[in-house]
């Protein structure tokens, strides 16, 4: 009788779902940490430690650091390269693609010759007028005022004054590639825009520059030169 009521009470068909105890999750999270464990391997440099560098190859890349010393070649026992520098100055007589380098001095006789041989290569088309009024208004406008009357609040400040958008300024008596090598090259208290402004986008900024002389005229108030007298007038 005791024995059917103990089979009865521990059988399978009527005993309820196990749970897992606090020890297996325990022993569960003790497992894991061990697999993590070993999953890390130490390394020379840092971080100090990895977690599953194979999963990781791009961090230890087989190719060599640009500005790490050149690796040593294992045949000749010397660098890969003779200055043991990774990183290469590029060959003589290259530029960048899409670079047109400019040789002109920085000097007189250079922006003479400027003028003398770069030629505007862009039509002053609603774009490229568009594109030189957003580059002058960068630029330009702290110093020389967005109309050109050399009024802005750098050259208040400092006390300068040089208006360029008039047709009696020095500015607009300059050929194209005189003004162009100044913005390239900087003058006086100009400083060089090369670095700053592309090529493309410093002629844009002539034609605007151009398009404001026109429209300016002469600067206000200014008196025109008398007319020098001819070789008739001068003898009688």
């Amino acid at each position: 009788m005791n024995l059917q009521k103990s089979c009865h009470r521990h059988g399978t068909s009527g005993d309820a779902p196990r749970t897992t105890g606090p020890l297996a999750l325990l022993a569960l999270a003790g497992a894991l940490a061990a697999v993590l464990s070993l999953g890390g391997c130490a390394v020379e440099r840092e971080p100090n430690y990895e977690f599953l560098p194979w999963l990781n190859s791009m961090f230890f890349s087989s190719a060599a650091e640009p500005y790490a010393p050149a690796p040593i070649n294992a045949k000749t026992g010397k660098p890969v390269f003779a200055n043991g520098r990774v990183a290469q100055l590029p060959p003589a007589g290259t530029v960048p693609r899409g670079f047109a380098p400019l040789h002109f001095s920085n000097d007189e006789a250079g922006r003479e010759t400027a003028g003398r041989e770069l030629v505007q290569p862009f039509e002053a088309t609603p774009e490229n007028l568009a594109r030189g009024a957003w580059g002058f208004a960068t630029f330009c406008a702290p110093c020389h005022a967005n109309n050109g009357s050399g009024a802005g609040l750098v050259a208040l400040k400092a006390g300068w004054n040089f208006p360029i958008g008039f047709t009696d300024n020095n500015a607009a008596r300059m050929p194209d590639g005189m003004v162009f090598h100044i913005m390239s090259y900087g003058r006086v208290n100009m400083p060089a825009y090369a670095s700053q402004v592309s090529q493309a986008d410093r002629w844009k900024i002539l034609l605007h520059l151009r398009q404001l002389q026109q429209q300016n005229g002469a600067t206000p108030g200014a008196v025109a030169a008398p007319a020098a007298a001819t070789p008739a007038a001068a003898g009688g």
